[in-house]
């Protein structure tokens, strides 16, 4: 049987235990860099060339190989488009947003001797966007009330989550047949009735990095530099689920609506370091190590549940109750990120760049702040590191890019990047890919270009999982494909080229 994807990144009803789980900590390091309309128009490939700010979050060292000041700004549009497949029925959902990708100003100072240039750097680029609507609808065996029932049955009233179960048992979805257990909870429906589920899910926020970074030039053969970023983060959820009696077969039960709604905010930083070394007029190697990304976090979350019902003897009934609203504050650390980048320049008038980034996605790590958490909140931080451990893995993420220069003026660029599956067990499930293309325009001390960057994946989704597996499980299948079209409008100034 496949292991899924879903079943850490979905449910929202296990969530609200605590905010977090191992599917939130891969959303917060698996980073498809956004950045200038250059840089993603070579996906995201130039680290090891620099002479683009953007460069900067993969080799920070490529803030050396500017010889001029530059202040660059990328507005771009993003439409996320989503195809769900459910019951073997086809679902569309497409949402579209506006964003800055990147704004950057390095100052470049030309040295007399050795160390050519001295530069310094300030801005900022977007890590993930995460704008998306999908929804989906069919008629399948069983319920969420069985989900329910699951996270009931053992647990007597008192013990309830406020976030699920007792709102279950308050609006009489679930009862307790026998006087004699009270942790035994039953509802009305059989393994084999068939509901009609509908559910529409909506994500919206960004995270994206604030950058100092400090670059020197060795005789225009050695590039080092370091950065130190600062991570800003928002995250929000919302997800109606609604559920109905179609056949009007079950007795008693009419259907159900579940809201859930998680909002995360977080600051956090992380401190780079990086080399190039040009061997040649062609060859340039780089590589660069990035610590893990500190995070602060917070989040603030509610449900609630309506239960729409038939009793024998008033007829119709509709019971709603709604969750307190929780929050929550914790840390997470991200992996260390290794990079290797080179970069192959033909006849100054076209390269060819490769870049790779290797990270361990199990080695993010919850902290619940142990000087004043209790032993419950402790054991669950202990047992939510320990699924992250047993869920992922190593990922490689691979970038091809290059340029084309046409009479000086003009320049074509292509780039493909492939991002590893982060999952010890998921048979594909998991898979991201990326092509783009763009067009520069450059002309004494300004410079204009343009890029188009298409993502593509797959994921799998489950609003609820049962114990006795998938199976038995609802499972949307998630094509997603995002359209995003970048400016970059920049501007060259200061005092001569370095010699």
């Amino acid at each position: 049987m496949r292991v899924i994807a879903i079943i850490i990144t979905i449910t929202l009803s296990s969530i609200f235990a605590f905010g977090q789980t191992a599917g939130d900590a891969l959303r917060y390091s698996y980073w498809n860099y956004g950045g200038s309309a250059r840089y993603m128009g070579t996906g995201g490939s130039m680290g090891a060339l620099g002479g683009d700010y953007s460069s900067i979050i993969s080799n920070p060292a490529s803030i050396a190989t500017f010889r001029r000041s530059e202040l660059t700004f990328t507005p771009g549009v993003l439409i996320s488009g989503t195809e769900s497949n459910f019951n073997n029925t086809e679902f569309s959902k497409n949402k579209v947003s506006a964003n800055v990708n990147q704004a950057g100003l390095v100052f470049a100072s030309a040295k007399p001797g050795d160390w050519k240039t001295i530069n310094f750097g300030i801005g900022y680029n977007r890590l993930m966007d995460f704008n998306q609507t999908f929804t989906y609808s069919g008629t399948t065996n069983g319920s969420i009330s069985d989900y329910f029932k699951e996270l009931a049955n053992g647990l007597t009233t008192d013990q309830l989550s406020d976030y699920d179960s007792w709102l279950a048992y308050d609006t009489y979805l679930l009862y307790q047949p026998l006087a004699s257990d009270p942790t035994y909870y039953e509802n009305d429906l059989l393994p084999n009735d068939q509901t009609q589920k509908f559910q529409t899910v909506r994500t919206k926020g960004s995270m994206g990095e604030l950058n100092l970074a400090l670059g020197g030039n060795f005789d225009h053969k050695l590039y080092v530099g370091g950065s130190v970023g600062v991570v800003f983060l928002d995250y929000n959820l919302t997800k109606k689920y609604e559920e109905s009696d179609i056949n009007a077969t079950i007795d008693y039960y009419e259907g159900l609506e579940y809201n859930e709604a998680l909002s995360t905010d977080g600051v956090g930083f992380n401190i780079n370091i990086g080399a190039i070394y040009r061997i040649n007029q062609i060859v340039r190697i780089g590589a660069a190590i990035h610590t893990p990304t500190w995070l602060s976090l917070s989040d603030s979350y509610n449900t609630s549940l309506t239960h729409d019902f038939i009793d024998p003897d008033s007829g119709a009934g509709t019971l709603t109750s709604e969750s307190p609203i929780g929050t929550f504050e914790y840390n997470l650390r991200t992996p260390w990120r290794f990079i290797g980048n080179a970069g192959f320049v033909i006849k100054k008038v076209a390269f060819i760049s490769l870049e790779a980034e290797w990270l361990d996605y199990s080695k993010n790590r919850y902290n619940y702040d142990s000087e004043f958490a209790d032993q419950a909140t402790l054991e669950i931080e202990a047992g939510t590191n320990a699924q992250i451990k047993q869920t992922f893995q190593s990922g490689l993420n691979l970038k091809l890019g290059g340029e084309y220069v046409i009479k000086e003026l003009f320049r074509l660029r292509a780039g493909y990047a492939l991002y590893g599956n982060p999952y010890v067990n998921n048979d594909g499930m998991f898979n991201t890919s990326q092509i783009s293309a763009g067009l520069g325009y450059r002309k004494n001390n300004y410079f204009v270009d343009l890029a188009y960057v298409r993502r593509m994946g797959e994921q799998d989704y489950a609003p609820y999982v049962l114990a006795s597996g998938l199976e038995n499980s609802p499972v949307v299948s998630n094509n997603t494909a995002s359209d995003q079209i970048l400016v970059t409008l920049g501007l060259k100034f200061g005092g001569k080229r370095a010699k």
